[in-house]
């Protein structure tokens, strides 16, 4: 599905990332690891577009989207959770999740499942359907982070990426944010998570990935990540 193969990736004449290469397969469940700074939120915007990748290829779907705007590689089927949310604050919860609403159809994808609705959306959280006609800033960083997760379900994506996808939530809102990623995994869809709770991702992810410093250092599965504490302590710091 997706295929990032050997970027560099530059902040003006700083070099962020280098050589990164990754895979994700139709279904999968793929992690970005390592502390901050090392690059995992560079990789996601260099994927979507967002900070562009210098040299490299990066292909959705067999198409080279490298050197496409953002809202185009989003047409194309990706959709992305961003670090800090960033929904709009002067919008309703209904109005936020409507915004940039589409159907499956419109990006020429294999879809997975019934298309997500408004509906399906606030089945998934219900306390957005509690808090539909609530302005987004007047919401808890937990119910935003929900609205955020809801909006890129609505462009109804084929591969999901979620950067930092519980950082600085209570942890009955984290529970409740893996127990709804457990139950899209279920249906299929794909996703690409960065987060630094480990023992949450293990049993969620098919596969991980270790970043530091630009560099992907490692790679494997969960089985394997959790028999090497080694690693896990030398580049998680857990």
């Amino acid at each position: 599905m997706l295929e990032v193969k050997d970027i560099s990736t530059y902040y003006g004449d700083a070099r962020a990332l280098f050589g990164v290469s990754l895979t994700i397969q139709q279904g999968e469940v793929v992690t970005l690891l390592g502390r901050n700074g090392m690059g995992k939120t560079t990789t996601i915007h260099s994927i979507m577009g967002i900070t562009p990748a210098s040299s490299g290829e990066i292909l959705f779907r067999g198409n080279h989207t490298r050197s496409m705007p953002s809202y185009r590689i989003s047409q194309l089927g990706l959709g992305l959770v961003p670090e800090g949310r960033q929904i709009f604050p002067n919008l309703t919860v209904r109005e936020n999740l409507l915004a940039t609403a589409r159907t499956s159809g419109t990006h020429g994808g294999d879809s997975v499942g019934e298309d997500w609705t408004y509906e399906r959306v606030v089945q998934l959280f219900p306390m957005l359907a509690e808090r539909a006609g609530f302005m987004g800033n007047l919401l808890s960083g937990g119910e935003q982070q929900m609205l955020a997760i809801g909006r890129a379900l609505l462009t109804n994506p084929d591969l999901l990426l979620l950067d930092d996808a519980t950082e600085g939530l209570a942890p009955l809102i984290r529970e409740q944010i893996w127990e709804s990623l457990a139950s899209l995994k279920r249906e299929g869809i794909s996703m690409l998570v960065v987060d630094k709770n480990v023992k949450d991702l293990l049993p969620l992810a098919d596969r991980h990935y270790i970043v530091e410093s630009g560099h992907v250092v490692w790679s494997g599965s969960s089985q394997e990540l959790i028999v090497n504490p080694d690693l896990q302590s030398r580049y998680l710091g857990v």
